[in-house]
């Protein structure tokens, strides 16, 4: 807390006095003023520097997935995939599924509404899979897409 104290007023004295001081006209003048702020200050501005920095980084090189998940049944190869109504409306012919690290495309949507996805080696039974809907920036967030 004495740290944010001594750099609030530091803060107050730079900005402060310069104004009630006036214009900086010569370079002693700037040299006094800079001479009084003290390394710590320094040192957290180049800290929250830092951080913004590779926050910034991070959000235009990272991607957030937004999956869906579910149970698949698979038979002879063929998976069928339990999917509520809501979530039904969000998948494409074409997306990649995957079930236990085996991808495999939606080829179809059958009559009762149920995805059907082929070319799975598995042995029949029930499986976890995910379907990746979309793909996202975090860096989009805040600018937009």
């Amino acid at each position: 807390m004495n740290i944010f104290i001594h750099f609030l007023e530091k803060y107050y004295i730079i900005f402060y006095v310069e104004k009630k001081e006036g214009r900086i006209s010569s370079p002693e003048e700037l040299n006094k003023r800079l001479q009084s702020t003290s390394f710590v200050t320094w040192l957290i501005l180049g800290i929250v520097a830092a951080l913004l920095i590779g926050l910034f980084t991070w959000s235009c090189i990272h991607e957030l997935k937004i999956c869906l998940t579910g149970k698949a049944t698979i038979n002879d190869g063929v998976a069928t995939l339990v999917i509520d109504d809501n979530d039904l409306n969000k998948l494409k012919v074409g997306q990649v599924v995957d079930i236990n690290n085996i991808k495999g495309e939606i080829l179809s949507i059958n009559e009762d509404r149920t995805p059907v996805v082929t070319h799975f080696e598995l042995a029949n039974g029930d499986y976890e899979y995910t379907i990746i809907l979309e793909e996202k920036k975090p860096i989009s967030f805040v600018f937009g897409n």
